[in-house]
């Protein structure tokens, strides 16, 4: 990736300075999640884009600007199959009604080898998908692209380390990024500390969490508290109070957890069995012509919420399209 030459701006009166916005652009990413339909043979990779078919289109000050019939009607076994392929005829709503063009491409980035995959949307099938296994009509359907399993290696596991992007290029800057490597410190602030890419990772952890499977306090795995990034001459680049968002589930650190094995089924698609080495907290440049990134330490919805260390960049510049819901009929 080109990097512009970074010139520092100091703003004497607010006492900050800023290294990181000088030549960045300013766009929503939308990130997808990878999802593995595997109760299907054969079984095959999906994206997720939409939940039902009855779509309405909104502009961007909540104004209703269109409205997609459904994408899928009635058809003539009343909707009994798990997965359905698209028909051609109606393929050109679901397109419509998910902002894609024909023109654009999916890209799978695996972040921890630093590989990328991509496909012309052109090339690719559409399917619904039953959510749960009741009686259903189309809009309990979820409708996204299919991957075959040939299309990614051998074993490729989505659940792992896979972020999904579709447009027209591909925005992920495919530089190595840094897996967190935590030391326990001993400070009254701070509990770990990682270094990479010449900043500070300062973390702030409970040492104990209430364990709904037990009902009982118990030692916990470090639950993460408080995240602050500091450069070489210790300014404060990030500082991010993860306690305080609730809608948020706390991710374990990096390392072994060698005490717990987790019941409830949402848990486990977070927190992995006994003796599982966590690989949750990355930091580098994910995105082209953006900033450093840090993530891993909260889920939203399944997703790492992936926050820039530039005060500038907000993170609702990356909008996650993930959904801890999704599952297919068994």
């Amino acid at each position: 990736m080109q990097i512009k030459k970074i010139i520092p701006i100091c703003i004497l009166l607010l006492l900050s300075c800023s290294f990181y916005a000088i030549g960045y652009t300013r766009e929503q990413l939308e990130i997808f999640e990878l999802n593995l339909v595997d109760d299907s043979e054969p079984k095959f990779y999906f994206v997720k884009l939409l939940q039902g078919s009855h779509i309405v289109i909104y502009d961007k000050d909540g104004n209703k600007k269109q409205s997609i019939q459904p994408i899928f009607p009635d058809n003539e076994d009343g909707y009994k199959k798990d997965k359905y392929q698209l028909p051609q005829k109606y393929r050109q709503s679901f397109l419509t009604a998910s902002g894609i063009s024909e023109t654009d491409n999916l890209f799978v980035y695996n972040y921890e080898y630093n590989k990328l995959y991509s496909f012309p949307i052109s090339k690719l099938e559409v399917f619904a998908i039953k959510s749960g296994c009741d009686p259903t009509d189309e809009t309990n359907y979820q409708f996204g692209f299919a991957l075959a399993l040939n299309q990614l290696p051998q074993d490729y596991d989505p659940n792992d380390t896979t972020f999904v992007y579709i447009g027209k290029e591909n925005p992920f800057a495919q530089q190595q990024l840094t897996l967190l490597n935590w030391q326990k410190i001993n400070d009254k602030e701070y509990d770990y500390l990682a270094q990479s890419h010449g900043l500070h990772y300062y973390l702030a952890t409970l040492g104990k969490v209430w364990d709904p499977d037990h009902y009982l306090e118990r030692d916990y795995y470090p639950e993460i508290g408080i995240l602050v990034v500091k450069d070489g001459k210790n300014y404060i680049l990030f500082n991010s109070d993860y306690l305080s968002k609730t809608i948020y589930i706390t991710l374990p650190l990096n390392g072994k957890d060698k005490e717990h094995k987790y019941k409830k089924q949402w848990a486990r698609r977070l927190f992995k069995d006994k003796d599982h080495e966590y690989k949750n907290q990355w930091t580098g440049r994910l995105f082209k012509n953006k900033p450093l990134v840090v993530f891993g330490f909260v889920s939203e919805l399944n997703c790492p919420v992936i926050d820039f260390i530039d005060s500038s960049f907000p993170s609702y510049d990356i909008r996650l399209r993930c959904d801890l819901r999704f599952y297919s009929c068994k």
